[in-house]
């Protein structure tokens, strides 16, 4: 037995109900946003790299050292680290990080390294753009734990480990998934005060220059 005409336009249109009604319910359901880097409540996890120079050349920096200072003494120096950046609106962010970067001294001047590690806290705040591509500006502030100077003879000891104040500014842009910056760090105390050169001279500057990933 076929089935009559009505049957058969009962059956299409039921179809079609059904149809309609999964687009509908599927319509409702939320999607899935993307995932931008900077936007109120969103997380970003950053790994990074640095070339660290402690003058604005790019080798090393023996020069006037009558008086001697980390600065005339130590060749540029690089490292890397990692962080986490949690944004309160569009335009401010807190971040955490935590980084080591290595310096090393010539065997003319005493031989030796020093390994910083700074740990800081610090702020984002973005200047223009949108959520992905942005110019920002950056401040940092924490500690530095000094240490390795082994072979170090020039300052009068062997070794010395010490922790220092530390803190930068600077400016970065973030491009999507990547990101650079330029800082200026500075360390009122690279090594213990006690074993210090060049009447007390303990301070530390340099020019952190950083590039990255965001995740």
């Amino acid at each position: 037995m076929h089935p009559s005409n009505d049957t058969k336009v009962l059956s299409c249109l039921r179809g079609a109900f059904v149809a309609l009604a999964i687009m509908m319910a599927s319509l409702a359901l939320p999607s899935k946003s993307y995932a931008v880097t900077s936007a109120p409540g969103v997380w970003d996890f950053m790994i990074f790299g640095d070339y660290d120079m402690v003058s604005l050349n790019t080798g090393a920096v023996l020069k006037n050292s009558s008086t001697p200072t980390w600065n005339n003494e130590m060749n540029n120096g690089y490292g890397g680290g990692l962080g986490v950046a949690y944004w309160f609106n569009n335009v401010v962010a807190f971040r955490l990080e935590a980084q080591t970067s290595l310096f090393t001294i010539p065997s003319a001047q005493g031989g030796g390294a020093l390994q910083s590690s700074p740990l800081t806290g610090g702020f984002e705040f973005k200047l223009m753009g949108d959520t992905e591509y942005y110019l920002y500006a950056v401040i940092d502030a924490g500690v530095a734990y000094e240490g390795s100077m082994t072979g170090q003879s020039f300052f009068g000891k062997t070794t010395a480990n010490s922790w220092s104040a530390y803190g930068d500014a600077g400016l970065g842009v973030n491009l999507s998934w990547v990101f650079l910056e330029a800082k200026v760090a500075y360390m009122p105390e690279a090594i213990a005060s006690g074993i210090s050169g060049g009447g007390g001279q303990n301070a530390l500057w340099y020019v952190p220059l950083t590039a990255g990933f965001n995740f």
